[in-house]
């Protein structure tokens, strides 16, 4: 405080005693130490700047490094993904091959089976046809016979009847006989 001597008299001029107006002039000094001046603040803020600037350049130099860090873990991300995509593919195409070559070995057994089943088929229907004629001719055979041992029982009931009706003619013919006889 330049002006002291001056404060002072104007604080005793206003009404204070000497003492009073040094006490609060001492008062007023040790209150502006604590105080910052123009030229502090500036120098305060013209070091916080520079401080700024500092931690925004190496915090711009931070992000720039761990960008870059990123997209070459990302670039080297994608390339593992790739790789291990196409080894999954080449794997899932070797594994369609084996399944289309398995497939052909499965339909080429089918094949083979049906046609194996197709002529045992065929063999059993051919044996079934054959046993059919057979029963058919034995069928035909014993029907003949039915039809020839009906016959002569039909020609032995026939005179069996012509004896009988001829007995009976006979017994009638007698009965009328004797009836006009006795007439």
């Amino acid at each position: 405080m330049a002006n002291v001597l001056a404060v002072v008299k104007r604080l005793t001029a206003s009404g204070f005693s000497e003492v009073q107006a040094e006490a609060v002039v001492e008062a007023i000094a040790d209150m502006q130490e604590d105080l910052a001046t123009r030229s502090d603040l500036q120098a305060q803020t013209a070091e916080f700047r520079s401080d700024m600037q500092a931690q925004t350049t190496e915090f711009r130099s931070d992000m720039a490094a761990q960008t870059a860090e990123f997209r070459s873990d990302m670039q080297a991300q994608s390339a593992e993904f790739r790789s291990e995509m196409a080894a999954l593919r080449s794997d899932m195409q070797e594994q369609a091959a084996e399944h289309r070559s398995e497939m052909a070995a499965l339909r080429s057994d089918m094949q083979a089976q049906t046609a194996e089943h197709r002529s045992e088929m065929q063999a059993l229907r051919s044996d079934m046809q054959k046993q059919m004629a057979e029963h058919r001719s034995d069928m035909q055979a014993q029907a003949a016979e039915h039809r020839s041992e009906m016959q002569a029982l039909e020609l032995r009931l026939t005179i069996r009847i012509g004896a009988v009706v001829g007995a009976t003619s006979l017994v009638t013919i007698g009965v009328l006989a004797a009836l006009i006889a006795l007439l």
